[in-house]
């Protein structure tokens, strides 16, 4: 007998989203075979709102997103927040002026928009040149006229998060050493040479209990998939936790089940086995 599958909790890249950043066709169908079902689908994303793809968007009955590593959950219908959990303009100074000396790009995301200076935009052009990531990266940047110093402190509104991509593991590490002992921020991992700093006290998994406390669901009624990092948390938060075969080691290890790639229906894969009737 399957489990009784409520939710699904799904990362986006590298997840629901192929190398390509497509949804293939056998898991839209399933998707929507889960749909019929009853169950409620839900990105939970690093992303913020403005980067979900339109594919996704399109998802029918689709109503609610975790964006930004659970900072910002949104109710897409009612076009209302549910959450907020972001980093004050002071706190996030705080960070850039203690790592002012990493060579690295500088983003800060603000109302689902990342912001740059012109140097870093052009240098992330360079990086992503190619790649399938491109398009999302040039449609949810803007540049700035000077640095992201000077754009926080000319506006004091939240911010949801520092998105810091270094070029290397070591100098990732390193940066997040540097940055251990500030107040009131976080960490997620996208990407391996990549560090997001949050607001404390939030994670993809922390948002998902706190959607799930307003929808009135239990974990156990849970199925989360996921591949970085950041997914950890997503995973240990539901009943169900799912890896991707393209998943980091420590995702690995911590998921009840490893699906197949994101490339190879790896969704479709463990909605058959533990959502979808006969």
């Amino acid at each position: 007998m399957k489990p009784n599958i409520r939710l699904l909790a799904l990362d986006l890249d590298g997840t629901l989203l192929n190398e390509e950043k497509h949804i293939t066709p056998r898991t839209l169908a399933a998707l929507e075979r889960t749909r019929e079902q009853g169950v409620l689908l839900v990105p939970v994303t690093g992303r913020p709102a403005q980067g979900l793809p339109q594919a996704v968007l399109d998802l029918p009955g689709l109503r609610y997103a975790v964006t930004s590593n659970g900072a910002t959950i949104r109710d897409l219908q009612e076009d209302r927040f549910l959450l907020e959990k972001h980093l004050t303009p002071a706190t996030c100074l705080a960070v850039l002026a203690r790592c002012a000396d990493f060579d690295m790009i500088r983003q800060v995301f603000r109302e689902g928009v990342g912001y740059l200076s012109q140097t870093d935009y052009d240098t992330l052009k360079a990086r992503y040149a190619g790649t399938a990531m491109l398009a999302y990266h040039l449609s949810t940047r803007k540049i700035l006229p000077g640095t992201v110093e000077e754009f926080l402190t000319q506006d004091e509104r939240p911010v949801e998060e520092l998105f810091f991509l270094t070029d290397s593991t070591d100098t990732k590490a390193r940066l997040r050493a540097a940055l251990s002992d500030l107040p009131d921020i976080g960490f997620a991992d996208p990407f391996p040479n990549d560090l997001e700093v949050i607001a404390g006290g939030i994670d993809k998994g922390i948002g998902l209990r706190f959607l799930l406390d307003h929808l009135g669901i239990d974990a156990s009624e849970v199925l989360a998939m996921g591949d970085g990092g950041s997914d950890l948390p997503l995973l240990q938060a539901a009943g169900i936790g799912v890896a991707m075969a393209n998943a980091t080691a420590e995702v690995k290890a911590a998921a009840d089940y490893i699906t197949t790639s994101c490339d190879e229906d790896g969704v479709a894969v463990a909605l058959e086995k533990f959502v979808l009737h006969p």
